[in-house]
């Protein structure tokens, strides 16, 4: 996998944005809002529609036994779809890589009709990629679709009332922990993970049953969970103008707090397949990472394998960050977006949510559908009210994100201070916000 660095992203961004712009000017002066149309097919074939996604079998890899619940979803639709078939492609890669691909694709004029798009790109791929709202495909069966999610999910997917998407990968981060090593040392995991001194208090007594290595480690891009630890502090990454305020007092405090750990020589400054590796093989016994990761933690932990919420800042309230990704819409031509269209629809039922369920992600339906054992704390985290991932502004925000997720591993390694990372953070991103106009 190739690493999406910022200047690689800014690069490829800067210029598939000119020409998505380009393509959108042109579409807009013809008399339909619809380009030409991207696949021609024969008469009375079905219509193909190609589904970007991070899940599926890469180019050149084994396929699984068991294939992952995302292509049984296409699968199942498929079987029962004489007019739309459904092509799930994963270029290989994560969420930006795949975002990337859609990019060229569009510039490029052979847009794919559905991408797995990460909740924090939600305005660049409305304004830059001219991601379709949904209301306009769906018309009258909108409100019927949608009305299988959960009340509080959808605004999530809304920029300026339109619905850019359909919610699916839908997560929340949490701290998975080898109950066998907790016990070991004696200690309580709810007292520990109680509050985050708590948690500092009394990690050198787990410390000591790994041998003094470190006692927690992060499986994510590390921005996402600090936006959930500033979150709970009562700061925020973003306010609602999508203004960078993490160098409140509020947000340098919970940014120092992991700091702190690191300090005490319990964090683990490890890359996140590192740190799972480490956790699987006991040698950390603490792991944050988000809820879709349980499915595959359980077929492979031969410990005791447990899960805890976030812990809290004192007596604040918990301020969770929902994580994952949607499924956008990018086809220009009408017959495409129709076909997308009837593919959403199956995935929003609950037989195709049902497949989708397998993966470990949260529950975004209001369909009555089996929990796996270990979500009870995502859930818990849910019900007390989930907030957007930072969505980052301008065609740049992929950037933002990452130069935000530089300085929190810097800071979190002591290599920067807190108060000082913070400040430069914020300088940085409004320089590049302010470059945009």
């Amino acid at each position: 996998m190739s690493k999406m660095t910022r200047r690689k992203f800014a690069s490829t961004a800067a210029a598939t944005g000119a020409a998505v712009a380009a393509g959108s000017a042109a579409a807009s002066a013809a008399s339909s809002r619809f380009a030409a149309p991207a696949v021609i097919r024969a008469q009375d074939a079905p219509v193909e529609v190609v589904f970007y996604n991070i899940w599926g079998t890469p180019p050149g890899g084994e396929e699984p036994e068991t294939k992952h619940p995302v292509d049984q979803v296409i699968d199942a639709f498929n079987e029962q779809s004489t007019d739309v078939k459904v092509l799930g492609q994963n270029p290989a890669g994560g969420y930006f890589e795949v975002l990337q691909k859609a990019q060229a694709d569009l510039a490029a004029g052979n847009p794919p009709a559905l991408v797995i798009t990460p909740w924090s790109n939600i305005f660049y791929a409305y304004e830059g990629l001219g991601a379709v709202p949904l209301e306009e495909v769906a018309g009258d069966e909108f409100d019927a679709t949608f009305g299988n999610l959960k009340e509080q999910v959808l605004p999530l997917v809304q920029v300026d009332g339109h619905t850019i998407g359909l919610p699916y990968a839908f997560s929340c981060p949490v701290i998975y922990y080898n109950n066998d090593i907790i016990g070991e040392a004696g200690v309580d995991p709810e007292t520990m993970f109680s509050t985050w001194t708590s948690f500092l208090e009394q990690g050198p007594a787990v410390q000591e049953a790994v041998d003094g290595n470190p006692v927690i480690g992060f499986g994510t891009n590390l921005d996402w969970p600090a936006q959930s630890i500033i979150q709970s502090n009562d700061g925020f990454v973003l306010n609602d103008a999508l203004e960078p305020v993490m160098n409140s007092p509020e947000s340098i405090a919970a940014m120092q707090m992991i700091a702190d750990f690191d300090s005490a020589g319990l964090y683990d400054r490890s890359t996140t397949s590192e740190t799972r590796a480490s956790f699987l093989a006991g040698s950390i016994p603490c792991w944050v990472g988000s809820i879709a990761s349980l499915g595959g933690l359980r077929n492979n932990a031969t410990f005791d394998l447990q899960t805890s919420t976030f812990p809290t800042f004192g007596d604040k309230a918990r301020r969770m960050s929902s994580g994952g990704s949607f499924i956008g819409m990018y086809a220009r031509e009408e017959e495409q977006q129709q076909a997308a269209w009837e593919f959403l629809k199956f995935a929003l039922s609950e037989e195709g949510y049902a497949l989708w369920m397998q993966t470990g992600y949260l529950n975004a339906s209001t369909w009555d559908l089996p929990t796996l054992e270990g979500q009870e704390a995502a859930y818990t985290q849910l019900d007390e009210g989930l907030s957007r991932e930072s969505a980052w502004p301008t065609g740049r925000g992929g950037e933002l994100q990452i130069i935000w997720g530089e300085y929190v591993a810097r800071i979190w390694a002591n290599d920067i201070s807190a108060e000082d990372g913070c400040n430069e953070a914020v300088e940085e991103v409004n320089a590049i916000i302010e470059s945009q106009g």
